[in-house]
């Protein structure tokens, strides 16, 4: 008994020693929900990760999942959010609470916690020391990918299970073993097919290189281990069919497709690359959004190995020319766009970039194993002049990084290589260098962990309740910035109906919504737009009514949000005119811009020849122009277009997510008009009879009525009960599979 306590000694230790540490860096920044100084989730936690987990776990306690939302934007197949957000089973613990930041806290916990005990894992059966082990486990989790991206829950479960992965990928080259590889890649691609392409890729080219240039196998061996990974493969796709078919069903529905690699803004220089390997330089590359710097920093120790692993002479050439390949063709992806294009699975790359470089992180942490079990002090000590050399000439190079980071790296350096030097197998230098990691790391922690984005007035979340008629969530507080967008359906058309679900984008700059000016701007300020398309405001229409027949003839033009808006109100309801002009003079001026102030919240600048929607109250136009024309919509045409539409709104008999019923009054033949973006599950019938939508303005869906009275149904439907089926049995056929040929294997060596 006290055997086995021993070999799982280590796998506690660091789990709870480097959660306790997360922690405790989280506690005294006073990061939610430790304080309300600094939010723990930054940039797109903000927007998406975080209220998509609050949603998703309340609507489970409160049964209320359904295969579409309309809590994002104009409404969306709650599929789309959950392929590409909500997969990972961990997300489940956030169950047990009901704080969005707490949630969100314990689904990021319990992926560091799994991460460390598979690193442990790792590391062990490399035959690393408890204190090596304890090493990997701590660079890996506190590297500078994870520092910045910890927040990404979507991304965590990749990061997490690729230790393990990398160890099932290992066992087929060697041994022929295909279990572990098979299940980790299935839950790989099974939390985000995203990075799991990447993983992918790594995986196929590991592969060739092991198998072909790096065993000494016969090509028939080589053959049958070819034959093997594939197979493998194959039922680690049939084991999460029900995945696929959703991601099929989903860029089916949503016209989701490939980007353009030559319009990648982004471009990685070799110095920001170089810069990025420093431990502590980091907190360069966080932002607000995040930008183009990899973050593959562990800590000085590990790069200081990763040097010291090529010129290790007990380290094999073969195995140094492995590790140089694989190191090489990782760094590649990050310059050359092409290879980063396709590691982004034929995604441009945006915003949070170089994803995939944790690969490269983790490639460092088995350099490190390699020569902790080939460690020669003898031979490191003539080696170290070298090594301090190619350090210093690095880090002059990033100088410009930060004194802090520079001076941090320098006393880091000069302290392992003295350790190293004088290295001694005691308890004294095994503390000591543990001792400067942890520090390291808990001063990089609290560098990394500030963010732009700050705790706002706290709001009531701890209630779910469905807001009647207009089926919105709205539990959030409107001033409550870092919870409230996804909830109000306010300020996120553009950054949730709009990801490329059948030109919604396209709908929402044409109108004004999403401008060259402003940038993201919220519905809450555009009245036309709030009344149109159901967005709560003092005037609003149901998301159903009758218009003209004339909308389908609406064919919105580039940069002109005044005609466009002009002409759909009059194709809808045969109002004209709904603008007011007013000529602005410039309150002040300066040697480029003059400043305009109007009394209005929302309206469209005329500057240069091209209409915007402006900025704020207070705006400077893109030239010193002396007088600037604004046009204001006319509350009497508002409330006219209000008055032309409000009889013919449906009048609901019963509604969720997924189904809408009710009642319509139509004049003559008209066009039901719905602000639902155009999606081919709709099942919709007109008086029982199974009805064909069409799509209006590219991006909507529409239904033909003739006059009359008519009782509407709208449901939505997916059916996922064969590539459920086909999951399950392929999951129980391979467990069951691997349990008789264990028991096989445990007879056959009871009786030799």
């Amino acid at each position: 008994m006290q055997e086995k306590l021993k070999k799982f000694r280590p796998y506690l230790l660091n789990s709870l020693l480097i959660v306790g540490l997360f922690c405790l860096i989280l506690i005294i920044s006073k990061s939610a929900p430790f304080g309300s100084k600094l939010s723990i989730g930054k940039s797109d936690a903000i927007y998406q990760y975080k209220p998509m987990l609050y949603n998703f776990i309340m609507r489970l306690k409160t049964g209320t999942i359904f295969q579409y939302t309309f809590n994002n934007g104009l409404g969306n197949s709650f599929f789309f959010n959950f392929a590409y957000y909500l997969t990972s089973p961990l997300n489940l613990i956030a169950i047990f609470f009901n704080n969005p930041d707490i949630m969100y806290l314990s689904v990021i916990l319990i992926k560091v916690f799994l991460t460390v005990i598979f690193c442990t894992f790792y590391a062990k059966k490399k035959g690393c020391s408890d204190l090596a082990s304890f090493i990997v486990a701590l660079s890996y989790v506190f590297s500078s990918w994870f520092m910045v991206y910890y927040y990404n829950i979507m991304w965590l479960d990749t990061f997490m299970i690729f230790p393990l992965f990398q160890y099932g990928l290992e066992k087929l080259i060697n041994e022929k073993r295909i279990p572990i590889f098979v299940f980790t890649f299935a839950y790989l691609y099974a939390t985000n097919f995203y990075l799991a392409f990447s993983v992918l890729v790594y995986a196929l080219v590991y592969f060739i290189i092991g198998n072909f240039f790096y065993q000494k196998d016969n090509f028939k061996e080589k053959i049958k281990k070819t034959l093997l990974f594939f197979l493998s493969l194959i039922i680690g796709i049939l084991i999460i069919a029900f995945y696929f078919h959703m991601l099929v069903v989903v860029k089916k529905q949503m016209g989701l497709g490939f980007s353009d690699a030559s319009n990648s803004p982004y471009i990685l220089t070799t110095l920001n690359f170089l810069k990025s390997l420093f431990f502590g330089n980091n907190i360069l590359t966080i932002g607000f959004s995040g930008i183009t710097y990899p973050n593959i920093a562990l800590n000085t120790f590990i790069m200081l190995n990763v040097i010291y692993y090529f010129l290790n002479s007990k380290i094999k050439p073969r195995d140094k020319a492995f590790a140089f390949i694989a190191i090489t063709l990782v760094i590649d992806c990050l310059f050359s766009p092409k290879l980063d294009y396709i590691m982004h699975f034929f995604h441009t790359v945006v915003g949070l970039t170089y994803r995939y470089t944790f690969i490269f992180a983790f490639l460092a942490i088995m350099l490190f194993i390699k020569n902790v079990n080939n460690f020669d002090q003898k031979d490191f000590k003539k080696m170290v002049p070298v090594i301090s050399i190619i350090l210093i000439i690095l880090l002059l190079i990033g100088k410009n990084m930060t004194s802090k980071v520079f001076i941090l790296n320098i006393i880091s350096l000069i302290f392992y290589l003295l350790i190293t030097i004088f290295y001694k197998d005691n308890k004294l230098f095994k503390t000591l260098i543990t001792s400067f990691i942890v520090i390291e790391i808990f001063i990089v922690g609290l560098w990394t962990i500030p963010s732009n984005v700050k705790l706002k007035e706290e709001a009531n979340r701890g209630n779910f309740n469905k807001e009647n008629y207009s089926y919105r969530l709205n539990t959030i507080g409107q001033n409550d910035y870092v919870n409230k967008n996804l909830y109000s359906n306010q300020d996120v058309t553009y950054l949730f109906s709009s990801m490329t679900y059948n030109n919604i984008l396209d709908l929402n700059n044409n109108l004004g919504f999403h401008s060259k000016i402003n940038g993201i701007s919220g519905n809450i300020y555009n009245d036309l737009y709030s009344l149109l398309f159901n967005v709560k405001n003092e005037l609003y229409l149901e998301k159903i009514y009758t218009v003209n027949k004339n909308i389908k003839n609406v064919k919105f033009k580039e940069n002109n949000i005044k005609e466009n808006t002009e002409d759909l109100v009059f194709q809808m309801v045969g109002i004209k005119d709904i603008y007011d002009e007013e000529i602005l003079k410039p309150i002040k001026s300066d040697e480029l811009f003059n400043y305009y102030k109007t009394d209005y919240k929302y309206y469209l600048v005329q500057d240069n020849e091209e209409i915007n929607v402006a900025k704020s109250r207070e705006f400077e136009t893109n030239k010193k122009v002396e007088q600037v024309l604004i046009y204001t919509l006319n509350e009497k045409k508002l409330q006219e277009i209000y008055e032309a539409l409000k009889d013919k709104q449906i009048r609901y008999t019963s509604y969720n997510d997924d189904k809408l019923e009710g009642n319509i009054n139509v004049s003559k033949d008209e066009i039901i008009f719905t602000s639902i973006p155009y999606d081919e599950a709709w099942e919709i019938t007109i008086d029982g009879e199974k009805v064909k939508p069409i799509k209006i303005l590219d991006s909507l869906m529409g239904i033909e009525v003739k006059e009359g009275k008519h009782q509407v149904t709208m449901e939505y439907k997916n059916d996922f009960s064969k590539s459920i089926i086909i999951s399950i049995s392929s999951f129980s056929a391979f467990t069951i599979i691997i349990l008789i040929n264990k028991i096989i294997k445990k007879r056959n060596k009871k009786f030799n």
